[in-house]
């Protein structure tokens, strides 16, 4: 089993960086010397050149080459690393393997050092790809679809080669704003178009009844001769397959799921109101009001859209803020803590910060140059004084930049909560409307109705039939011949 890693070197030749002492492959020379490092190949046992004079004189050959074709800016080279499982091979077998792998993708038109560390308990190659080739002087392009389509398939096959195992891939990963959102805990495009998905499916009758609710909640939808349906909602930039979503939303998996959720039944009883009891007297906080008030439904609001808890409407609204949650949170905190509820607050706050600022700056100038003449003694006490100042400083600077924040935000803040307040009150009226025909239409259903009242409303007992000349017939007309009289029970 062999794992492969592709990086690339930007940093001009002349700056040498040590790979042991910083983990960033940014040099292509440091790289070089790290690769054939004796400590690391066994005295150079385990190393080996393509295309170049020597080992020694790999970097000055690249070098000479970029210089030849005009080209020494960008990109200078590419570092990869293949590793291999403990126990899977010996080290010249491993040194062969990088060899040949290097040799299949870059040995015709590229300068390559090949390096076999033996340091760790997993034996790996070190392989420096020139940037420029010295045949023709075209830039060498790596990117995912050179890593999978050619880097990682070269080493699968080499390993099958020799009797190596690999490892297969299971399904498409996540992308980067995904795995980054999934990270941070905040929803993604996708997540809330699913929850979109979910919420309309329970609103529609058929998939043609779904796409109509899908165009009038803002989605542009690409169907009908095409062989997948594409929607692109309206807080998004481009179009999404429904298929590429999961398995259940799919268009048969969408239409059986709409077709299975229609059962008749009976309505709900509403529940029963709690009563809870309090011993004591419970403590009466102050009303927030102004700005304190604004944030504090603000953040309630996108802490709903973020949990999954909040009305559908007024979520995808706020979708776009979510991804801001923890900095509205911490303004939100800021406000609290320092009791602003107006404008004239929050600028005497921020005039009292830049005071203490300036005052600390002042008071941790001296330390620096008492530091620079005091005894060893001295000098760790006044590192740990500095220290302590310049944690302040920092605070200070954060609180000012959350002041500047609150500035900007604030207006448009309290146009999002006026506008979700009206999405709010607009979407539980609908909800009503449909709770309340729902009820209605469960009721008028003939499986609902076991056995209740037969004639009209507000009939105590059975009426008498009407006959086909519409009058109506007596009640012993009617009565059961079988039946014994009253007066015979």
């Amino acid at each position: 089993m062999a794992i492969t890693k592709v990086f690339a070197i930007r940093s001009r030749f002349e700056k040498t960086v040590q790979y042991a002492a910083n983990e960033e492959k940014t040099s292509l020379s440091g790289m070089i010397e790290y690769a054939v490092n004796p400590d690391k190949t066994e005295k150079r046992l385990f190393e080996s050149c393509l295309n170049c004079v020597s080992v020694e004189n790999a970097a000055r050959d690249m070098e000479r080459t970029k210089r030849r074709y005009n080209k020494t800016g960008g990109i200078q080279g590419y570092h990869i690393i293949q590793s291999f499982q403990p126990g899977e091979l010996t080290p010249e077998q491993t040194h062969a393997i990088g060899v040949e792998f290097a040799r299949r993708l870059f040995g015709e038109r590229f300068e390559i050092v090949v390096g076999t560390h033996l340091d760790k308990h997993h034996l790996h190659n070190h392989i420096a790809v020139n940037s420029v080739s010295f045949l023709d002087g075209k830039k060498l392009r790596c990117n995912m679809k050179t890593y999978f389509q050619e880097i990682q398939k070269v080493s699968d096959d080499l390993c099958r080669e020799y009797g190596l195992s690999i490892i297969e891939p299971k399904g498409k990963g996540k992308s980067h704003p995904e795995w980054q959102a999934a990270k941070s805990k905040l929803p993604t495009i996708r997540e809330q178009i699913r929850r979109d998905i979910d919420d309309l499916i329970g609103q529609s009758l058929n998939f043609t009844t779904f796409l109509e609710n899908l165009r009038k909640a803002g989605y542009q939808i690409h169907a009908g001769n095409r062989k997948h349906t594409a929607v692109k909602p309206p807080y998004g930039k481009g179009f999404i397959r429904l298929d590429s979503l999961g398995e259940n939303y799919t268009d048969a998996a969408i239409e059986q799921r709409i077709l299975s959720q229609h059962c008749w039944s009976k309505p709900k009883k509403p529940p029963v109101p709690r009563r809870y009891v309090c011993n004591g007297h419970l403590k009466k906080y102050p009303k927030a009001h102004g700005f304190r008030a604004l944030y504090f439904r603000y953040v309630y609001l996108l802490r709903g859209a973020v949990k999954g808890r909040g009305l559908k409407k007024v979520s995808r609204y706020l979708l776009e803020d979510t991804i801001r949650f923890e900095q509205y949170l911490k303004q939100h905190r800021f406000l609290c803590e320092h009791h602003i509820d107006t404008a004239s607050d929050l600028q005497n706050t921020k005039h009292t910060l830049t005071e203490r600022l300036e005052v600390a700056l002042l008071e941790r100038k001296p330390l620096y140059e008492e530091r620079r003449h005091a005894d060893e003694t001295q000098k760790q006490v006044l590192s740990q004084e500095i220290s302590t100042r310049t944690a302040q400083i920092k605070s200070l600077r954060q609180e000012l930049r959350l002041c500047a924040q609150i500035e900007a935000d604030a207006e448009r803040v309290q146009t999002r909560v006026h506008e979700a307040t009206l999405i709010q009150k607009e979407e539980r009226y609908h909800e009503s409307r449909q709770r309340s025909r729902r009820a209605d239409d469960a009721r008028s259903h003939p499986d609902f109705r076991s056995g209740g009242k037969v004639g009209g409303a507000g009939c105590e007992e059975p009426c008498g039939s009407v006959s086909g000349t519409g009058e109506r017939e007596p009640e012993t007309a009617r009565q059961d011949p079988h039946e014994r009289p009253a007066s015979q029970r």
